[in-house]
């Protein structure tokens, strides 16, 4: 019996054993728990469907709810399995977890409405301490075949689904696959592994969306007491589905004003970095102050749409290199095109200068000859092409230095740019053929824009047009010019230009000019106030103007134009110049000096006109009038109101329309209204001119023109007998003495008349002889005529008078009375004659200029005249 009741002892001792090690482990397992509940701010836990099986324990739902000052995370899991394997005596007692269900809610304290303005950063970082909190309590394997997350976003709350994957921890890390779907059908795949110590941990993790791989990342991390090193190389060799990620992206990244862009449909992506770091986390502000370089390269081989600048294609790659924080560009090549699109920066250009496509072109190149010390020690030289489509094709070419380290800046030298189009209209300006070339030097940075243009930089043009002004074989220099723009931050945008330029034009044609080239060359001023000109312009024909013009951005103009004194002798580049040159003057000799001024107060606004000419010694001919020794200075002023002409001095030393007359002096001013110029105010101050050895003088008056009639009275002072015969085509007559009178000249719409004129002879008299055959064969047939005859052989008269009318259509009528005698006729008895005359005066004045002494080009217009007056005028139709 001693045996039976030995072993039954044993038993009970063995059971009691093993029931007071299962309590004394349970109560190490509740006050473990309960320690740990209280650490975590687990404020409410429940479980459901709770059993023991041999692989381990399974619970049917397990709900949690963790609260502390930050908000409040809950957390609802369904089918939760935790496997005997690799139990543990310390949180996580489990090392083997699987999960049917699991959601997850997030709520921070302070929760926001989706319309309030979203701090989803503070969330994110807040949700990212919480998450960290737990990676201690993670076993080494975990598979989750359903998660949901319910998230703070940027549009308020959002979903997250997919499933987890997870094989060791933060303290034996292994590998993370975690599956998410996205908006639609689209599907998001990440991989992770880790591997190593934690003091030199190597990470690979891979990111595909509908299983295709877009996403690569080998990193390294080495650790020391003093220094990170992070060793990496990413690989996005086919982002085709970018644009599915970048829409899952946008709900949960904070708006931006504007937003960003979408992702490039097709694009690869590669970038190696060697960074040193301070010790601690990889946060922001560490990576920031990273000493080590950085080497990405983009390929877009179909364009990438960008808001606000336009579609973008090509390859760019970039190296640079930091130390302590300071970073440097140290390498940069590319070759992009651009398609702008309808941004506001383009809209700000006129339609033709708008380019359809840009592509930039950029390699590493050798140092600029000089860089300005803004980018001493930080230049990156480059060599840079730039070319665009469009209306206007330009290309440009040269040697860049790129500031790599901010405050950014671009200084270019040696550059050319050409520009071409076969067709460009701007405003109200058409070209054809238009060619540019500019060798410029230019400078770039937030703040400026300096732009110098060398020589060598020039402008053509197959044909220029605006309206009426039509320019042909346009060619100009633009060198030495100048540009500086400047928009300091919160101004507007000031510059300044100058320089010097020459333009020529093979031919210009206007109505008002006669075709020829012309040519400007000079300076100009320019800002965004106002555009200021300073140069000669010259024709062909030798015109020489020295003109100033200065424009304010009011529309205020103000021009100034000097004519350089004409030597007529040489020619008259006037006539050449102006198709409204009087047809009937022509200037031989003399100088010719104008000065004009024009003031225009705004654009459609009336000018302000002055012109001041002033002639010395001038000849030439007028209609069949030639004329010399012409003195004068004359003012014309033209304002919005009136018409002003003032004629300081005309002096003529001669003139001839038939009958010599000079010198003369003429002095006067007329004035008129814009609306009426032809209607004003006539003053004559003085008109005198000397003529047949006496003189004829009009007083000085005012006439107003816009009376129907004028009358000017002329008044005949010391008129030569003598002289007159001396001109006077009659066969025979000669005589002398001195005549006086008055011609009330009469001027009105059917042109010049004289009406009971008066013209006598001063006493005492004076001698007339006429001696002619026809007169003589006359008196033959008749005794009174033969007493004429015989009396007007030697007529001596005491009185001359005679009454003058003159006729618009040019009849001359004379009745003239003579009282007197002949010596010889009946011993001098009284002889009284009453002779009527009627003569035409143009053809007289004709008549006297057809003789071999005339100028060719008067005889040939007198001629010309004749032929028209001798032929009849054309019937007038019915």
């Amino acid at each position: 019996m001693d045996a039976p009741i030995m072993n039954g002892r044993r038993t009970w001792l063995r059971t009691l054993g093993l029931l007071a090690l299962l309590l004394l482990l349970g109560g190490y397992g509740y006050f473990s728990w309960t320690r740990l509940v209280a650490q975590q701010h687990i404020r409410q836990i429940d479980w459901q469907g709770a059993s023991i099986a041999l692989n381990g324990i399974r619970l049917a739902h397990l709900s949690l709810l963790r609260q502390d000052a930050q908000g409040s995370l809950r957390l609802e899991a369904e089918g939760l399995q935790l496997g005997w394997r690799a139990f543990g005596p310390s949180p996580p007692f489990w090392q083997d977890m699987q999960i049917a269900r699991l959601a997850l809610d997030w709520r921070p304290v302070a929760e926001r409405q989706p319309a309030a303005p979203s701090n989803i950063s503070a969330d994110l970082q807040a949700l990212s301490s919480y998450l960290s909190s737990y990676l201690s309590m993670l076993p080494q394997r975990l598979q989750i075949d359903q998660l949901l997350a319910e998230l703070p976003c940027a549009r308020g709350r959002c979903s997250l689904q997919g499933t987890l994957r997870m094989l060791g921890n933060a303290r034996t890390p292994a590998g993370l696959e975690a599956q998410l779907d996205l908006e639609g059908d689209d599907q998001l795949s990440w991989r992770a592994q880790v591997q190593g110590p934690p003091d030199a941990l190597a990470v690979q993790m891979t990111l595909a969306v509908n299983g295709q791989q877009q996403l690569r990342l080998d990193s390294s991390l080495i650790s020391s007491a003093k220094e990170t090193l992070w060793l990496a190389e990413l690989a996005a060799p086919d982002l085709s589905q970018a644009m599915a990620l970048h829409r899952w992206l946008e709900q949960w990244l904070p708006s931006t004003s504007p937003p960003p862009p979408p992702a490039p449909s097709a694009a690869t992506v590669a970038a190696t970095w060697r960074l040193r770091l301070a010790p601690g986390s990889l946060d922001l502000g560490n990576l920031q102050n990273a000493s080590g370089d950085i080497e990405a390269r983009v390929s877009l081989s179909e364009p990438w749409s960008i808001p606000g600048i336009g579609r973008v294609q090509g390859q760019l790659a970039l190296a640079v290199h930091a130390t302590a924080g300071e970073w440097f560009a140290e390498r940069l090549e590319g070759d992009l095109q651009l398609q702008p699109t309808s941004t506001a920066w383009l809209n700000a250009l006129p339609p033709p200068l708008r380019a359809d496509v840009l592509r930039l072109r950029m390699q590493s190149s050798g140092p600029l000859t000089a860089v300005p010390s803004s980018l001493t020690g930080r230049a990156l030289p480059l060599a840079i092409e730039l070319s665009s489509l469009g209306p206007v094709r330009f290309d440009l070419q040269g040697k860049a230095a790129v500031a790599n380290a901010p405050p950014w800046a671009v200084e270019l030298e040696d550059a050319t740019l050409t520009a071409t189009s076969e067709q460009l209209t701007l405003y109200d300006w058409k070209a054809h053929d238009l060619k540019a070339k500019l060798r410029l030097s230019a400078h770039l940075d937030s703040e400026q824009l300096r732009l110098d243009l060398a020589t060598g930089s020039t402008l053509e043009a197959g044909d220029l047009q605006n309206g009426d002004l039509h320019l042909l074989g346009l060619s100009g220099e633009l060198q030495g010019t100048h540009l500086i723009a400047q928009w300091p931050e919160g101004s507007a945008i000031a510059w300044q230009a100058a320089g010097q330029t020459g333009i020529r034009t093979e031919r210009l044609e206007h109505a008002a000019l006669q075709p020829q080239g012309w040519k400007w060359r000079g300076k100009f001023d320019a800002d965004q106030d106002h555009v200021a000109l300073d140069g000669r312009l010259s024709t062909d024909t030798s015109l020489q103007l020295m003109v100033q013009a200065h424009l304010r951005m009011d529309q205020r103009l103000h021009v100034t134009a000097r004519l350089e004194e004409l030597f007529l002798r040489a020619g008259n580049p006037l006539r050449q110049t102006f198709t409204n040159w009087p047809a009937l003057l022509d200037l031989s000799n003399g100088r010719l000096n104008a000065s004009a001024r024009l003031d225009l107060a705004a654009i459609g606004q009336p000018p302000a006109i002055q012109l001041d000419l002033t002639g010395k010694g001038i000849s030439g001919i007028y209609d069949r009038t030639e004329f010399s020794g012409l003195n004068t200075q004359l003012r014309l002023s033209l304002d919005q109101r009136r018409l002003s002409v003032e004629l300081a001095q005309l002096d003529l030393e001669q003139a001839n329309p038939g009958i010599p007359f000079g010198p003369l002096q003429l002095n006067g001013r007329y004035q008129a209204s814009t609306i009426r110029p032809r209607l004003g105010r006539l003053l004559v101050r003085q008109a005198e001119a000397a003529v047949l050895g006496g003189k004829v003088r009009l007083g000085a008056k005012q006439w107003d023109l816009a009376e129907p009639i004028l009358l000017f009275p002329l008044e005949l002072q010391g008129l030569q007998l003598t002289r007159l015969f001396n001109i006077y085509p009659a066969e025979g007559l000669a005589g002398s003495g001195t005549l006086d009178g008055r011609l009330p000249l009469r001027l009105s719409a059917n042109g010049i008349a004289i009406d009971h004129g008066q013209v006598y002879a001063r006493p005492p008299g004076g001698r007339l002889r006429f001696d002619s055959e026809r007169i003589r064969a006359l008196g033959q047939s008749n005794p009174t005529m033969r007493l004429v005859a015989q009396s007007l052989q030697d007529f001596r008269f005491a009185t001359l008078s005679s009454q003058v009318d003159y006729h618009p259509e040019g009849k001359l009528n004379l009745a003239l009375r003579l009282e007197g005698q002949n010596p010889t006729i009946e011993q001098g008895r009284p002889i009284h004659l009453n002779v009527n005359l009627e003569e035409d005066i143009p053809s007289l004045l004709a008549s006297l200029q057809l003789t071999d002494k005339v100028n060719e080009t008067i005889k040939l217009r007198v001629q010309q005249r004749l032929l028209q007056r001798s032929t009849p005028a054309a019937p007038e139709e019915p």
